[in-house]
C-alpha cells in the first residue's frame, strides 16, 4: 500500500542563463505620423546681376533714301521703323516735325513704355543703286531723336548718334555697305517719352555736291 505523499523539497538553484534564440521577423511599419509645423522663411538671397537690357529693333523694309543739297542746310534724312521706312524728311533748325497730314506715312517714333537707360546703338546701310562720288566722301549717320513732352516735334539725343564706316566715295557698286556701332552710353529715357530714328547723309570731305543716297538701313538700340 503506497504511503502518504511527503513534503515539497526546497526549490533547487536557478540553473545558467541559455543561449539567445533567432531574432524574430520584423515587424509591420508603423503608421505615419502627422507632418510637422511649416519652418520660418528664410532669409532672402542676394539680388542677382541687372540684366543686359532690352533690343530694339529698327529696318527699313524697302529702301531709304537721302539726300545731299549744296550747302547742307536743306539736306533730306530717312525714317526707319520696323520693317518700313519713309524719305525726304529735314530737320529745320534740329528739330523733326511729325504732325504730318491725313494719309501721310511719317509717324516711325514709339512711345517707351518704362524708365531706362539706352547703353547701345548699332547702325547698318547697304546702297541698293550704284554711286559715282568722285571728288567727294558722304558720310552716314544713324541719330536718335526724342520727344519728351510728348509731342510731335523731335530733337537729337545727344551722345546717341553712329557714324557709318566706311564713308562713301569714288565709284561705288550696288551692295556697298557701311556700319557702326557707339556702346558705352548711358542716356536715360523715362515712360512715356517718343523716340526716333533718323539716317542723314552728309558732304565730310571734297567736293560739295547734291545727291541722292539710296539703300537699305538698319539699326538697333539697347535700353536697360
Amino acid at each position: 500500500m503506497t504511503g502518504a505523499t511527503g513534503d515539497t523539497g526546497a526549490t533547487g538553484a536557478t540553473g545558467a542563463t541559455g543561449a539567445t534564440g533567432d531574432t524574430g521577423a520584423t515587424g509591420a511599419t508603423g503608421a505615419t505620423g502627422d507632418a510637422g509645423a511649416t519652418g520660418a522663411i528664410g532669409a532672402t538671397g542676394a539680388t542677382g546681376d541687372p540684366g543686359s537690357g532690352a533690343i530694339i529693333p529698327f529696318a527699313s523694309g524697302l529702301p531709304t533714301s537721302m539726300t545731299t543739297v549744296l550747302g547742307g542746310t536743306l539736306n533730306t534724312s530717312g525714317l526707319i521703323g520696323f520693317g518700313n521706312n519713309t524719305s525726304g524728311v529735314t530737320a529745320t533748325g534740329g528739330t523733326i516735325n511729325l504732325t504730318g497730314a491725313a494719309g501721310t506715312e511719317l509717324n516711325f517714333a514709339f512711345s517707351v513704355p518704362r524708365a531706362g537707360t539706352i547703353t547701345s546703338l548699332a547702325a547698318y546701310f547697304s546702297t541698293t543703286t550704284g554711286l559715282t562720288l568722285v571728288g567727294s566722301t558722304v558720310t552716314i549717320t544713324a541719330t536718335l531723336f526724342r520727344s519728351t513732352t510728348p509731342d510731335n516735334t523731335f530733337t537729337a539725343v545727344p551722345g546717341a548718334v553712329v557714324t557709318l564706316s566706311p564713308s562713301l566715295t569714288g565709284v561705288l557698286a550696288l551692295g556697298t555697305i557701311s556700319s557702326g556701332i557707339t556702346s558705352g552710353l548711358s542716356i536715360t529715357v523715362s515712360p512715356g517719352e517718343r523716340l526716333l530714328l533718323v539716317f542723314t547723309a552728309d558732304v565730310t570731305a571734297g567736293l560739295d555736291l547734291a545727291t541722292t543716297i539710296s539703300g537699305y538701313a538698319s539699326a538697333g538700340i539697347t535700353i536697360a
